[in-house]
């Protein structure tokens, strides 16, 4: 009986250990077969004569709506061909194909319905295709690349958007507007305002800016002091505005916003910038004007009723103000008069007036491609 059961537990084991035996040679055969086939892969590396042209842009029985225009980038790299083939049901505004590095243009075809047209890339470069149509149209477009040579063939590349401000308008470009700046005075205007002298006891004076022509809103610091000395601050103003203007996201944001508290590309480079330096003990009454008429007016009234004496910009003016920062809409004159009113009967006060005017300029800019290795 004894023997018996061990004469069966030889026989399990013995079919359990073949068993085990095949389905390990057998994954083992498999891994083998497998890196056999990848070494063979390896070994079939291409050659020369392998390469041909190669799709790289398949665009099939594309609807284009009356006056929309279509746009496609590819590369190639230095020695490669490219060959391009495109076909409309009807005849098209333009076809225009060009170097993104550089903004060339390579080649254009005009009220065309069919093209077929090969190149070869001299540099690694991004190409653009800008298709105009006049009517709905519908298309087929294909780009093919060949390599010239084995190592351009296993280069990858990414193709990269960026925009590039231009210095004149090209055929291409985009133009929206930026502001421009410019300094009305060479040097700060440094102004007096006497103690008592007159009358009324307050001592007057005025300054007539002269806004340059294109000028569409100024920046304006007064700085009010007790004391006769310069800062490093005076005549910085232009500065600060380059500064402030940089810090602005300008996305969405109009340029121009003097008259309101809505947001504006100017109005957010004023709300960048500190008021002078202020002397606690001195102020001014400081007036804005648009008419010369109503200098005189100032020049030659007593009393403390300003509103019946003359006629003064009364959202940019303020009374018994210390330093001062300010944004100001171009008058229709070209001129602004700033008047200035002692508040002290005891001891003379002192302003200095910077301005910097803003002006609305061209802005080109063109969409540009770069390459960028993956």
């Amino acid at each position: 009986m004894k023997k018996s059961y061990f004469h069966l537990s030889s026989i399990i084991f013995l079919i359990f250990f073949s068993c085990n035996f095949s389905s390990k040679q057998s994954n083992e055969d498999t891994a083998t077969n497998e890196s056999e086939f990848e070494e063979k892969i390896v070994a079939q590396e291409i050659t020369q004569e392998d390469l041909v042209f190669e799709p790289v842009i398949t665009k099939k029985s594309i609807f284009i709506k009356k006056g929309a225009s279509f746009k496609e980038v590819f590369y190639g790299l230095s020695g490669d061909s490219i060959r391009i083939s495109f076909k409309s049901d009807v005849p098209i505004k333009s076809f225009a194909l060009s170097e993104e590095r550089s903004g060339r243009t390579v080649k254009t075809f005009k009220n065309t319905q069919a093209l077929n047209y090969e190149f070869d890339v001299y540099f690694d470069n991004p190409f653009s295709i800008a298709i105009e149509f006049y009517r709905e149209s519908y298309f087929n477009l294909e780009v093919f690349r060949k390599s010239a040579t084995v190592e351009n063939y296993k280069q990858q590349y990414t193709i990269v958007r960026d925009s590039v401000v231009v210095e004149n308008k090209t055929p291409r470009c985009i133009t929206t507007k930026k502001i421009g700046y410019e300094n009305v005075f060479n040097e700060p205007k440094k102004l007096i305002i006497s103690r008592v002298i007159s009358i009324s006891g307050k001592s007057k004076v005025y300054v007539p800016i002269e806004i340059p022509k294109n000028t569409k809103e100024f920046i304006y610091t007064l700085r009010i002091s007790g004391r006769d000395y310069s800062l490093p601050e005076d005549g910085k103003l232009f500065d600060k505005v380059k500064t402030s203007s940089r810090k602005i996201n300008v996305l969405g944001l109009p340029l121009w916003d003097s008259n309101s508290s809505g947001s504006s590309l100017s109005r957010e480079i004023l709300n960048g910038l500190f008021p002078p330096k202020k002397d606690e003990d001195y102020s001014l009454n400081v007036f804005f004007f648009d008419k010369e008429r109503e200098i005189k007016k100032f020049l030659n009234y007593s009393g403390d009723e300003h509103s019946s004496a003359f006629n003064y910009d009364l959202n940019n003016s303020a009374l018994s103000t210390q330093s001062r920062v300010g944004l100001i809409k171009k008058p229709a004159s070209g001129y602004s008069y700033l008047g200035l009113q002692s508040t002290s009967s005891f001891s003379n006060t002192y302003a200095w007036l910077d301005v910097v005017a803003l002006s609305e300029q061209d802005l080109f800019y063109e969409i540009r491609y770069s390459l960028k290795k993956k």
